[in-house]
């Protein structure tokens, strides 16, 4: 039960700004066992700015979503961000697999990165708008759909490095227990998110196989890219299937 908590503790500290300190050195094994409550921690951040998003109640909705966003970067980290950058970057340079992975490293950005961060942030913050109530499992779907994503691919850099320990020790068992904590989640909040939950399963496995025919894999930046982009889309499938829920 101490090795599951530090594990916890672990993934809080390192995906997230959340202040907590702990005296304890850093193990992998810890990091390992705290995978499995990833998408956990992304409910908690998603009920978050589902509080914060129902201020348009009472200030301009439009003011209201601006902040909701600036508060998911600020407790990200924009870590995820970062990989979306990094990886359009990197995929749309059209070079060879070992060219990419080096654009991915460099911590410049470029024109597309510029341009991956305003489509893929630009439609998260697009889709909140319409989608206010479906906001509270956004994160939890996300990183869901990472573990999803890492237990059926390998991962395609040099092995260091938080990415590969997350990447590697995701499998089938974690995927399967993450994706029933969504669909729990979901079938509380109303039934009909299942479909948008699995079309974002579908939709990210499609995103997944163009990557490796690119680079034969995922990276940490892909995993950032894969976060960002899957929320977007389930905020979007969300939308179409709870049309006039807000």
């Amino acid at each position: 039960m101490k090795d599951i908590m530090k594990g916890i503790i672990l993934i809080i500290t390192f995906f997230t700004r959340i202040p907590i300190k702990y005296e304890f050195e850093f193990s992998e094994k810890y990091f390992k066992k705290g995978i499995i409550f990833f998408p956990i921690i992304g409910l908690f951040i998603g009920e978050l700015m589902f509080l914060i998003l129902k201020l348009s109640n009472y200030i301009d909705r439009n003011i209201v979503i601006f902040f909701t966003w600036i508060f998911y970067i600020w407790i990200t980290g924009g870590i995820h961000l970062d990989g979306v950058a990094d990886s359009f970057d990197g995929l749309f340079s059209n070079r060879k697999k070992e060219r990419i992975l080096e654009i991915m490293k460099d911590s410049r950005i470029g024109t597309f990165g510029v341009i991956g961060l305003l489509i893929v942030l630009g439609f998260e913050i697009l889709m909140s708008y319409y989608s206010t109530y479906s906001v509270i499992i956004m994160p939890m779907v996300s990183r869901s759909v990472l573990i999803f994503i890492s237990s059926i691919t390998i991962y395609a850099g040099k092995k260091d490095g938080l990415g590969n320990i997350f990447i590697d020790n995701c499998n089938l068992k974690k995927s399967i227990i993450s994706f029933l904590m969504v669909i729990l989640v979901a079938v509380f909040l109303n039934i009909k998110l299942i479909f948008a939950v699995i079309g974002t399963y579908i939709f990210s496995f499609v995103i997944l196989k163009y990557i490796e025919k690119r680079i034969n894999g995922i990276t940490g930046d892909i995993a950032g890219l894969i976060i960002e982009s899957s929320q977007g889309i389930y905020l979007f499938l969300s939308y179409i299937i709870l049309l006039g829920v807000n």
